[in-house]
C-alpha cells in the first residue's frame, strides 16, 4: 500500500524551505554585491592606468580634467550637444578627462560601475552623447589636485615628478552626482564633506551639489532627505551600494577605502560638513603641512591659495 505525505508533513517542509530561502538570499546576494565592487575596482584600476599610459605620451602630466576648446580651427577634441552618440568635431564645449583618455582604453563600458548600472543610458544607452559620456562616468577624478580648473576657466596639468605620496594619493575614485537619487556618476570628484569650497581656493573651481537648477543652490540640510547626507557635500560615492569607495592612486594601484578614510585629515563627520552649515563644510586640518591628506599631490596646499 503506498503511502501520501500529510498535509502537516507538507506544511513542515514548506516550512523548512522557506526557512533555508531566508537565511541563503541574503547570502546570495551579498555575494553578487561583492562582485559588483571587485568588478568596479577593476574598472577604477583600468581608467588609472589609462591615464598613465596617457601620461607616459604627455611628459608626465596629468590627464586634464577638462580641455578648452578653440573655435579656430575647429578642435578634434572639442565636442557638440548634438544628439549622436559620436557626434562629429565641435565647437563651445570642452571636453572632460573621460574622452581625452579614450583612445587607451577604447572601451566606454569600464565608465560603468556594475553596483549602479547605466541609469537611463547615460553612459552607453540612448541617452548618451559625447556630453554626456564626458559628464557622468561614474568614476571621478582628482581634479583639484591633478589638475586644477582655476577660475572655471582653464585646467592645468600637474606633473607626477610633483607627487610626495603617489602610494597615497587619489587619481580617481567612484563618485556620484549631485543628485538625491544617487543614480548618476559625475566626470570629477571632491573628498568627503567638501561643500561647496575648501579653504583656502581663493581661485579653484570647485563643483558641489545643486537642487533643482545650477541657478539655486541647496541651501538646506540633506538630513531632511537622507540621513547620509554629508555624501551630498561631494562627488565622491562613499556611501551607497559598497559603504565606501573604489580607489585607483597615483601610482596606479587600487584599493577599496571608507568614507572616512578618504576624509582622513579633515574634520568630516564632526558636525560641520553639511550643506545646513552656510559654506564652511569639511576643512583640512593642519593646512601648513597636511600630510595625511588623501588628495593633495605635492603634500601641500598651495594650488589652492594661488
Amino acid at each position: 500500500m503506498k503511502r501520501a505525505f500529510t498535509l502537516i508533513e507538507l506544511l513542515v517542509v514548506i516550512a523548512i524551505i522557506a526557512i533555508l530561502a531566508a537565511i541563503l538570499f541574503p547570502v546570495f546576494a551579498q555575494a553578487k554585491l561583492q562582485a559588483k565592487k571587485a568588478a568596479s575596482l577593476s574598472n577604477v584600476k583600468e581608467t588609472g592606468l589609462a591615464d598613465l599610459m596617457y601620461m607616459n605620451d604627455a611628459d608626465d602630466n596629468f590627464v586634464l580634467c577638462q580641455n578648452t576648446c578653440d573655435n579656430t580651427p575647429p578642435n578634434p577634441l572639442c565636442v557638440t550637444s548634438g544628439p549622436a552618440q559620436n557626434t562629429a568635431t565641435g565647437v563651445g564645449v570642452a571636453d572632460s578627462w573621460v574622452y581625452l583618455i579614450q583612445p587607451y582604453i577604447k572601451n566606454f563600458g569600464i565608465m560603468v560601475d556594475p553596483g549602479i548600472g547605466d541609469t537611463g543610458g547615460r553612459v552607453l544607452g540612448s541617452n548618451s552623447t559625447k556630453h554626456n559620456q564626458d559628464t557622468y562616468p561614474h568614476y571621478g577624478y582628482n581634479y583639484m589636485f591633478l589638475s586644477p580648473f582655476y577660475d572655471c576657466n582653464s585646467a592645468l596639468s600637474r606633473n607626477s615628478s610633483q607627487g610626495v605620496h603617489p602610494a597615497d594619493t587619489v587619481m580617481f575614485t567612484t563618485s556620484e552626482y549631485f543628485d538625491p537619487s544617487r543614480n548618476i556618476g559625475f566626470f570629477d570628484a571632491n573628498a568627503p564633506g567638501a561643500w561647496p569650497i575648501i579653504s583656502p581656493a581663493p581661485h579653484a573651481c570647485i563643483y558641489y551639489g545643486f537642487i533643482g537648477t545650477v541657478a539655486t543652490p541647496w541651501t538646506g540640510n540633506w538630513s531632511t532627505v537622507n540621513p547620509l547626507n554629508k555624501h551630498y557635500s561631494s562627488s565622491t560615492r562613499a556611501v551607497a551600494p559598497y559603504n565606501g569607495g573604489n580607489v585607483v592612486w597615483v601610482d596606479g594601484h587600487a584599493k577599496f577605502g571608507t568614507d572616512g578614510f578618504l576624509a582622513t585629515g579633515t574634520d568630516y563627520g564632526k558636525g560641520t560638513d553639511n550643506a545646513g552649515n552656510g559654506s564652511l563644510g569639511a576643512t583640512i586640518l593642519n593646512q601648513a603641512n597636511p600630510t595625511t591628506y588623501k588628495w593633495t599631490l605635492d603634500g601641500t596646499l598651495n594650488d589652492l591659495m594661488l
